[in-house]
């Protein structure tokens, strides 16, 4: 079973974005699970879900993955021993961190009969916000583009082509070797490019000399 990380600050356009991605692998025939968990409107996101027929699991209590991690992996166990999905779809609270997400769906593989897969890990870039982000949660934001396998620059029907350019040069000089996308998912451009991806592509699971190393160059070359 694949997990598939949609992640991205608040605002990002998250949830809009991964029901036409959902929507999108439904048609190809694929089975497919959605776990919302964000700060604020869960509610409201999940029913938005629930309305195009998808299954929704809501998780309360804070981050997934680091607050509530073990919660998590038996929320993915019990959407497999219940659903059958072929790949979970998630919405990670706008502060989480996708590496710490990945190990945290492992643990799942205790309480089932499945081994866990990734695709790759999606981070939004919000095109028209991405400066006044940068002010405010800088480090947060550079972590979740870091970790990113793909980096999708959203709202580009919406953003002045030098907001677009100054989110490109940023996710570059953060992340050299993600893959760099733009789109809408409000104008359903760049949803069939991601959905192939997260068909096909894979990321490694998690390790924990990785994300020592990616924490090294975060927190220990820049000081």
């Amino acid at each position: 079973m694949k997990i598939a990380q949609i992640a991205g600050f608040l605002g990002s356009g998250k949830t809009t974005f991964l029901i036409e991605v959902a929507k999108e692998l439904v048609n190809r025939g694929h089975r497919i699970a959605i776990v919302v968990n964000d700060v604020g409107d869960i509610n409201v996101d999940a029913k938005f879900i629930e309305s195009y027929g998808l299954k929704a699991k809501e998780i309360s209590g804070g981050c997934i993955c680091c607050q509530i991690a073990g919660s998590f992996a038996t929320t993915v166990a019990t959407l497999y021993n219940t659903f059958k999905p072929d790949i979970i779809i998630v919405e990670p609270s706008g502060v989480a961190i996708p590496w710490g997400l990945k190990r945290a769906a492992e643990y799942s593989e205790e309480e089932m009969d499945a081994k866990i897969e990734h695709a790759p890990v999606v981070t939004l870039v919000d095109a028209i916000r991405i400066e006044e982000l940068l002010n405010s949660v800088r480090r947060l934001v550079e972590t979740q583009i870091r970790e990113a396998d793909v980096v999708f620059i959203n709202k580009i029907d919406a953003a002045a082509p030098d907001k677009i350019k100054y989110a490109e040069e940023f996710v570059r000089q953060v992340n050299p070797n993600a893959k760099i996308m733009h789109g809408s998912g409000r104008n359903n451009q760049g949803v069939k490019e991601i959905a192939t991806l997260i068909e096909k592509d894979l990321s490694p699971r998690y390790d924990e000399a990785v994300e020592k190393e990616l924490l090294r160059k975060q927190y220990v070359e820049r000081q």
